[in-house]
């Protein structure tokens, strides 16, 4: 399987970059390091096998959210395989809670379901990959690391696939099995629940006979509860006499409180209007005073804030060319916007039903395609034709009858002949009326499929008889491809607006007058910039216009405090403190008379009574309809308690609810009952899978892995090591004869034994797997003898399996001779 395209939208630090492969064998990509190659390795892997957008225990750092916080993440591989082309989309936006995104499969452009493709890779999954066709330093750097047991691990799992582990898993699902059935089991779960649906099959029996009681005491519970009623009513108009007595009685303090404001107020003489004018002399005289600092401070730092000025009107000046290519790049962004438009319109228009499954969530989608699929075929109407032996039945009854009667007088054979004949008569009728219950079974049937299919149409507003559900999915697709198209393009709009915002913002600070953030109004203020810049000999006039209005402030806030002293005198007060006390003073009466007219409001009609009112009678009053309000609630209680102890009766009988909760009882156990059954057979079917993947994966491909590895070895050491020994420990023997332990390798042949034995590994399922070899700077620690050793390795590799490498080294570039694929820093987002 050749990859051939790889096409990002978002992911890491790229965005909407393509890469054309031209080489089946060996394709080479060049870059500096940070350029995005380790970028790369993850997007080819998590297109195809998930997104894994958090942390992750691996040396294959997972995590490549985009670093522009744009949507949607993702893209697109394309890969050839016998004579067809298949094209793998993954996107993830954000509401995926699984966070591997969403996988859309393409064979020749149509799309399919995932499973033709990962069926021809055998289903691995993601780790597999990176185990064995991923290298990278990291990946090689831990060979140093192991022990001579981990490596022996490493180079077992390498033949075998895991062997260990997937026995594990063989082994817990056979005992998984083993907890949900057993033949002559109680406690698992599908004995259980074989048992649990004969108790409630007895249990909706019984509810079932309790409800005609429970409808008897239902009845007697109403007339109860319709004397409680009227009892509530006459307690309500007692406790609402109560509390009108009540409010009286908190009126008295109101009105108390009345009478002690009214003591307190007293004449006071305060010229409102004089007061006004000094506060606005006050506010005058500080706003003159800012004045005059800020006329002083601009006089003193004229020159400086001048050349400020014309330096940044230059630079403003300066960005004219880059506003012109903002104007450019959004015109075409409307464009591109009314394009997409006119796509989802036509989307809809060739496909009218896709508007009915647009708001639909991916689980509500896959849900109408179970439901579609679930649903039965129409069958032609057939009806239950009578039998014709059946009327042989009537015809042979009746002419045996008929002549019983004429025999009868004559002999017993008469006799004979006519019970002959009513028992032919009797059989024919219980024919007939068999066939008639058939002919009302298959009608029954048919009007039950008629009904689902009906139910389908009305549940999602689709016409099932019309409907192809993978055209309408594909185009509900291909409308939020365009929809999330449409958000990136009104995101970049937003941007190019914000940028011609903040240079209008610029623009504006600089003129000191308000512009608009479109383009003309910028370019305008520009202009005017420009000009700024050529009449700088206005400073001067400036500096003595500034002068003259600082002498007429000075003289203003002068005349100022001669008539703010006027009114002080006026009022007789000193200064703006006095003042202030003989405001809040008039303030504080002003108060109190509100106090008191709002009180005269409150208590109103109440006033008059409130004079005549004795607070002991009104208390006795209080007290006797406490005493009347308390035997209602004596009564009411009794009642109550009547009521509830019928209740109760209600409540250990099975009322109609009961009846239901037995059936969905039963119906629940039964739906329990074929899950956990499926779930049975679903694990004993894991555990035989799992077996037979390890068959596949035997010890028959390792003693070929081992020949492979020693002679990649001798390849890549150039001779030095010729051979390996597996036995207690893993040996390499040179060239000479002699063995030597791993452990004393270099770690640059460690990673060359460890790379050997991995691509062994690759060579020996290619005829089952074949997927590109993914290398990401793993000859960091080789010489350049070994870089030439590796050249070999590769070219020997490629002529079965495509081989990707992504580095920094420009030597290797050189000697593999290959035009490379290159990334440029800064590039990232062409």
């Amino acid at each position: 399987m050749r990859l051939k395209q790889i096409n990002i939208i978002n992911f890491g630090q790229f965005s909407n970059k393509s890469f054309d492969l031209p080489s089946k064998q060996i394709n080479v990509f060049f870059g500096a390091n940070e350029a995005g190659k380790s970028t790369t390795v993850a997007f080819i892997k998590q297109i195809m096998f998930g997104f894994h957008l958090r942390s992750n225990s691996s040396p294959f750092f997972e995590d490549y959210t985009p670093l522009a916080h744009v949507s949607p993440m993702g893209g697109s591989l394309i890969f050839e395989a016998d004579d067809s082309e298949y094209e793998l989309e993954r996107l993830y936006a954000k509401g995926d809670k699984t966070k591997r995104g969403i996988l859309t499969v393409k064979k020749d452009g149509q799309v399919v379901p995932e499973n033709l493709f990962f069926d021809q890779i055998q289903n691995i999954d993601g780790s597999f990959y990176a185990d064995s066709f991923i290298f990278n330093q990291e990946m090689l750097g831990q060979v140093s690391s192991l022990s001579q047991e981990d490596l022996l691990e490493r180079i077992y799992y390498l033949g075998a696939a895991n062997s260990g582990k997937l026995l594990e898993m063989r082994d817990g699902f056979e005992k998984e099995a083993g907890k949900l059935f057993k033949k002559t089991g109680k406690k698992p779960e599908v004995n259980r629940l074989l048992k649990q649906m004969e108790d409630d099959r007895d249990n909706l029996a019984q509810t079932q006979a309790e409800f005609g009681d429970y409808e008897e005491l239902d009845r007697d519970l109403t007339a109860k509860s319709d004397e409680l009623k009227s009892k509530q009513q006459a307690l309500e108009k007692l406790q609402k006499r109560a509390q009108e007595l009540r409010d009286l009685q908190k009126e008295l303090g109101n009105y108390q409180t009345l009478l002690d404001l009214q003591k307190q107020v007293k004449d006071t003489q305060f010229d409102s209007e004089n007061y006004q004018k000094a506060q606005d002399i006050m506010a005058q005289g500080r706003n003159l005073q800012k004045t005059i600092k800020s006329l002083k401070e601009q006089l003193a730092d004229l020159d400086d804030n001048n050349q400020a000025d014309l330096s940044a009107s230059k630079k403003l000046v300066q960005q004219k060319p880059q506003l012109l290519q903002w104007q450019a790049e959004y015109k075409s962004c409307l464009q591109k916007a009314d394009e997409l438009k006119q796509e989802k319109e036509q989307i809809l228009a060739l496909s009218p039903d896709t508007k009915q499954v647009l708001d639909l969530t991916p689980e509500q989608i896959k849900q109408l395609q179970a439901d579609y699929l679930a649903l039965p075929k129409q069958e032609n109407r057939v009806e239950a034709a009578p039998n014709s032996n059946d009327k042989l039945w009537y015809v042979i009854g009746a002419v045996l009858a008929v002549l019983g009667l004429i025999l009868l007088v004559m002999m017993t054979v008469g006799v004979i002949a006519l019970i002959t004949g009513l028992i032919f008569l009797g059989a024919g009728y219980v024919k007939g009326n068999n066939a008639n219950k058939q002919n009302a079974a298959i009608l029954e049937k048919q009007k039950l499929v008629a009904q689902k299919r009906q139910g389908f149409g009305q549940q999602y507003g689709l016409n099932p008889d019309n409907l192809d559900i993978n055209n309408l999915v594909a185009n509900a697709n291909q409308y939020h491809l365009k929809e999330n198209a449409e958000k990136v393009n009104n995101e970049q709009l937003s941007q190019i607006n914000q940028e011609v915002a903040q240079l209008a913002a610029n623009v504006q600070n600089t003129l000191k007058k308000p512009i608009e953030d479109d383009f003309s109004s910028v370019l305008s203020g520009i202009d005017e910039l420009e000009e700024k810049i050529d009449h700088s000999q206005e400073i001067g006039q400036r500096r003595m216009t500034i002068s003259s209005a600082l002498k007429q402030d000075q003289q203003d806030l002068k005349e100022l405090g001669l008539q703010l002293q006027t009114l002080f005198a006026q009022a007789n007060v000193k200064n703006m403190a006095d003042y202030d006390a003989v405001y809040k003073d008039s303030l504080e009466q002003a108060k109190i008379r509100t106090q008191v007219e709002a009180l005269k409001k409150s208590l109103n009609d109440d006033l008059t009574q409130l004079t005549k009112t004795n607070p002991a009678e009104l208390e006795q009053q209080l007290h006797e309809l406490n005493d009347q309000i308390a035997a209602a609630n004596n009564e009411i209680s009794d009642l109550q308690q009547q009521n509830a102890q019928v209740q109760v009766k209600l409540n250990n009988l099975a009322d109609s609810t009961a009846v239901f909760e037995a059936k969905q009882d039963l119906a629940n156990t039964e739906t329990n009952f074929e899950s956990s059954s499926k779930e049975y057979l679903a694990n004993l079917l894991a555990a035989k899978w799992i077996g037979r993947s390890l068959d596949l994966a035997s010890n028959e491909r390792f003693p070929k892995m081992l020949k492979a590895a020693k002679e990649y070895l001798a390849l890549l050491t150039g001779g030095r090591y010729v051979d390996l020994d597996l036995g207690k420990k893993l040996t390499v023997i040179r060239k000479d004869g002699k063995k030597r332990d791993v452990r004393y390798l270099s770690r640059g042949t460690a990673e060359q034994l460890y790379f050997a034995l991995k691509l062994a590994f690759v060579e020996q399922i290619k005829d089952e797997i074949n997927l590109p070899i993914l290398i990401d700077d793993s000859f960091v620690n080789f010489d350049d003898n070994r870089i030439k050793y590796i050249e070999q390795l590769l070219k020997k590799i490629s002529e079965n399996n495509q081989v990707l490498i992504f580095t920094a080294q420009e030597n290797l570039v050189e000697k593999l001779g290959i035009q490379p694929l290159t990334f440029t820093k800064g590039n990232q987002n062409a």
